[in-house]
């Protein structure tokens, strides 16, 4: 497995492996329409555009795409989204290796990650403050359509 950034011809495959990612927590939540699952090719297609997004992506050796992350820059805070792997690679290590490849990809002048996921989502928060994020928020926020989230930051290096 390799990652890589990701280009144009890659928006199809991370959406189906977005999707099929966030399944879990759309069942887990009872809400098929959370924000990864709303996302349509052409919204994919343009964040692979926007300059202000470092989208990076892992992919085997025969070329599947098997996982995919975002960060969207915000002068020093990078603002880390759709973390997903596909659900039959899960739990080989994908996800740590796109986040420190993440990490690795970011200008200098980033010194903070910053995210959100499900608040009742233990299991991922447990492997976010894994690779060093911590809680940020402890009163109670939810998304657009009610679903509790946690909120977590990682300090890269210090502001100069």
């Amino acid at each position: 497995m390799r990652v890589r950034p990701a280009v144009d011809g890659d928006a199809g495959e991370l959406l189906t492996v977005q999707r099929a990612a966030f399944v879990a927590e759309a069942q887990r939540y009872g809400d098929p329409f959370l924000p990864p699952m709303r996302e349509d090719l052409d919204a994919v297609r343009a964040v692979l555009t926007d300059p202000a997004v470092v989208v990076l992506v892992a992919a085997t050796a025969s070329g599947r795409l098997v996982g995919g992350v975002r960060v969207r820059l915000d002068g020093d805070v990078g603002h880390v989204g759709r973390l997903a792997v596909a659900p039959d690679r899960q739990r080989e290590g994908i996800g740590t290796a796109l986040l420190t490849a993440l990490e690795e990809a970011l200008p200098p002048s980033v010194h903070r990650l910053a995210l959100f996921t499900g608040g009742r989502s233990t299991a991922t928060v447990a492997r976010y403050e894994r690779a060093g994020y911590v809680r940020v928020q402890r009163e109670p926020s939810v998304d657009d359509r009610g679903v509790p989230l946690a909120h977590l930051e990682k300090e890269l290096r210090p502001p100069a």
